[in-house]
């Protein structure tokens, strides 16, 4: 009788091995996925990251752009405006 309890045990602890390896097996199935499936998501990120940045740099050599513009016709603005003055003095200068 002992033997057949020993048997018993014996079984039910292989099964219980056996059941515990299954679903050691199916958690690592499910953590390599998981795990994929944050690689997957890491790599879009970066992706999104790199072009938003690439896009800012444009936009900064844009502005950057617009700012010597601006600047090339602020100037060109003064030296009409001296050149404008200058005329209104010589025909002042002429009228005496």
């Amino acid at each position: 009788m002992q033997h057949s309890q020993t048997e018993k045990y014996k079984m039910l602890s292989q099964e219980a091995n056996s059941k515990s390896e299954g679903l050691q097996q199916e958690e690592l199935e499910n953590l390599k996925r998981v795990q994929k499936q944050a690689a997957t998501s890491q790599s879009a990120t970066e992706v999104r990251l790199n072009r938003a940045l690439e896009e800012a740099e444009r936009y900064k050599v844009e502005l950057n752009r617009l700012k010597q513009s601006n600047k090339m016709h602020i100037e060109a603005a003064r030296m009409l405006s001296f050149t404008e003055e200058e005329f209104m003095k010589a025909l002042e200068w002429g009228n005496y």
